[in-house]
């Protein structure tokens, strides 16, 4: 509350006092003219529109989200020359980290919200984040290895290893009001130890097609290696047309000695 604002209360506070003192016209009139000045500098601030309610500052200091993002899951695949590398040392240097993020974005607003641009971060503990290097169109190559809870018919539980598609995270169209979308992205890291990778803060921020910024912040220590493999699908073997001549030359020579000694 700022000064003019005190005194005007504290001239309501002495009119009321004063009046009821002196009592009378004149403590009725000295009254009524500490009323007037006081309110007068109650409401000066809001009158000349200088004063700003205290709900409205905090209000402006906050931007309304449109989009929630959310990390569900990060693997890393330490990586040597193109090959995968064991993990020997947690200060082991001069590896590469293919790096797969799950990602999840809900539009909680009513309205069509466009995502305009994707950057994913890595900081190492003590320094200030790096953008990483996406690498687009390559998921059909990975595979991320699940273990799915199975029950055969003799109703025997057990564990079978499986291989997940990765479908990558779709941009082109925006988000419909209150719609939800998830994929996978890829992102190279280099230049980081498998120590370094671990304790490393990372944040995937979405620009919107309203400039608004949002970030999703991965929760706790990464593991690294992750459990994404590559993936080599395995061409279909096809029919070729097959001539008679063919079909001659692939007839071993003890058959065509029979079929001539039959003949």
């Amino acid at each position: 509350m700022s000064k003019p604002e005190w005194f005007g209360l504290a001239l309501l506070g002495c009119g009321a006092g004063l009046g009821f003192l002196l009592g009378g016209t004149f403590g009725l009139a000295l009254a009524c003219v500490c009323l007037v000045v006081g309110l007068v500098l109650i409401v000066a601030r809001e009158a000349l529109g200088t004063r700003r309610p205290s709900a409205a500052v905090k209000s402006s200091s906050r931007t309304t989200s449109h989009l929630l993002v959310l990390l569900k899951e990060i693997h890393a695949r330490p990586l040597r020359n193109g090959k995968f590398q064991e993990i020997s040392d947690p200060k082991q240097a001069g590896l590469q980290f293919e790096t797969f993020v799950h990602c999840w974005l809900l539009n909680d607003t009513d309205e069509r919200v466009g995502v305009a641009s994707l950057r994913f971060s890595l900081a190492k503990p003590g320094e200030a984040p790096q953008l990483l290097q996406r690498m687009t169109g390559d998921l059909e190559n990975w595979r991320v290895g699940r273990l799915r809870d199975e029950i055969d018919s003799w109703g025997v539980r057990y564990l079978q290893a499986a291989q997940e598609v990765m479908s990558e995270l779709r941009t082109e169209e925006p988000l419909e009001g209150g719609s939800t979308r998830q994929g996978w992205l890829h992102f190279r890291a280099e230049g980081i130890t498998p120590g370094e990778m671990t304790d490393a803060k990372l944040e995937l921020e979405v620009l919107d097609s309203h400039l608004n910024s949002h970030l999703g912040e991965w929760k706790g220590r990464l593991q690294v290696p992750g459990r994404v493999w590559p993936f080599r699908a395995e061409p279909s073997p096809r029919a070729a047309p097959v001539s008679s001549e063919d079909e001659t030359a692939s007839i071993p020579a003890d058959t065509l000695s029979q079929f001539g000694t039959a003949n």
